[in-house]
């Protein structure tokens, strides 16, 4: 995991300790669904323009600082992880290095299926910011929701995982984080 940070510019922070309150991770692998009156904003690009990389990579940051991911001054977010195998996924807190390449390298690693087709999702360090990205079959997609806690199609989602949906025998259950979210969320 490391390594892959690294080729991304990403450094992981330590001493960090997830508080309580943030949105579960894999809640937010519903964030493409959340409509633009929900307060997502969006840029779309084409897979084929010669300068999506460049491209790719400055709207990430320009959304990102504007959007409240993290500041020019202090570049920590959240990505979500699996610290131990067979665990739930947590978030684990990353600064941005100087030099970094979210959507080229980062996506040909944990960002993504390869170079240019990301797949994340981050949140910033009090939650109140969901920055996200897609890859679909003719562009890819980099969007920020503010106030993740408040969306309809996050709660809905999250209403329906808590009711037993996805919880695994193996593994501890995810309705009862989902829940306790849920609860202590305001809506």
């Amino acid at each position: 995991m490391t390594k892959s940070l690294a080729a991304a510019g990403l450094r992981i922070v330590g001493e960090w300790v997830e508080p309580e309150g943030l949105i579960p991770p894999y809640i937010t692998g519903q964030a493409p669904s959340c409509p633009p009156d929900e307060g997502r904003v969006e840029s779309v690009l084409d897979v084929l323009d010669p300068l999506l990389h460049e491209k790719a990579n400055a709207d990430w940051y320009r959304l990102a600082v504007e959007g409240g991911l993290f500041s020019e001054a202090d570049r920590r977010f959240l990505l979500p992880h699996k610290p131990v195998e067979g665990g739930p996924v947590r978030w684990c807190c990353v600064e941005l290095q100087d030099d970094w390449d979210i959507m080229g390298k980062g996506a040909a690693g944990l960002l993504g299926s390869a170079p240019l087709r990301p797949e994340f999702r981050m949140l910033s360090l009090d939650g109140n910011v969901l920055c996200f990205a897609t890859t679909w079959q003719h562009s890819i997609s980099t969007s920020v929701l503010t106030a993740p806690h408040q969306s309809r199609v996050l709660r809905r989602f999250a209403e329906w995982v808590a009711q037993g949906a996805m919880d695994g025998p193996n593994e501890p259950p995810l309705s009862t984080e989902v829940r306790r979210w849920l609860d202590t969320s305001s809506g």
